[in-house]
């Protein structure tokens, strides 16, 4: 595969004024995150025959999930501050591209109404369920219901299901659907889309924020096409839970 390096001077960062160079940077660092997140939740979660593993799998999309909605929910709030709130969407959203326009103008959409991002990141993505919180689940679980752990003898190893379990069964209450293999595949495809949106954005802005500042500097930028081998297909790759040292 083709990728493009391109270099760039301080002196050419410093070309962009105060406003759009902090920008730059901020939504840069954003498209990473998310790129790297939704390619950890897509490794993340995997089937097996093998009980253990399968809910092993389960947790790690759990805990990646609630982590990528985070960061989406935080991408927003970004996008709020430095964008809008700054005014610098009023001279940049008409230089955007119609894919970036588009990208835009569908999380201002999906943004603009309660949403199950906003919802399980206020209750769940970077806070502990409160002690009352967890006493309520606790009172909802059925007396005939059966509660695992796998334990190894690597901490490494282990996990305490049990506790995911009743604190992910929380988090997808929240979504409407038919049962919990529902609830999550709902999430993932929402979280997915979402997170799409606003790494599509973020390239688009920050290619209407270089033309506007580098135009009549693009001969002294540095360009060069590096060919990378492909490392395989992203669906071919699962991140392993029980390994040794």
């Amino acid at each position: 595969m083709v990728i493009h390096k391109v270099t760039i001077s301080k002196e050419q960062l410093n070309l962009l004024p105060e406003k759009e160079r902090v920008l730059f940077i901020q939504i840069g660092h954003l498209a990473n995150e998310l790129t790297i997140l939704t390619k950890l939740l897509i490794f993340a979660h995997n089937d097996s025959e093998i009980d253990a593993i399968r809910k092993a799998y389960t947790t790690q999309a759990s805990v990646i999930s609630r982590i990528c909605i985070g960061k989406i929910f935080e991408g927003w709030r970004l996008l709020e501050s430095s964008l809008f709130a700054s005014g610098l969407s009023k001279k940049y959203e008409a230089k955007l591209s119609p894919a970036g326009s588009e990208a835009l103008k569908k999380l201002k959409k999906y943004f603009g109404k309660k949403t199950l991002i906003s919802e399980i990141r206020n209750r769940f993505s970077f806070h502990n369920p409160s002690f009352e919180e967890v006493r309520d689940l606790l009172a909802s679980i059925p007396e005939e219901a059966e509660l695992t752990m796998y334990l190894g003898t690597q901490v490494a190893n282990s996990n305490y299901y049990l506790s995911e379990e009743i604190i992910s069964r929380a988090m997808l209450a929240c979504i409407p659907s038919e049962n919990l293999a529902h609830a999550m595949d709902k999430m993932h495809k929402e979280l997915s889309e979402v997170s799409g949106w606003l790494v599509e954005f973020c390239g688009h802005c920050m290619v209407a924020l270089s033309e506007e500042h580098w135009s009549q500097c693009k001969e002294d930028l540095l360009f060069e096409e590096i060919n990378v081998q492909s490392q395989g297909n992203i669906r071919d790759f699962t991140i392993p839970f029980f390994v040794e040292r």
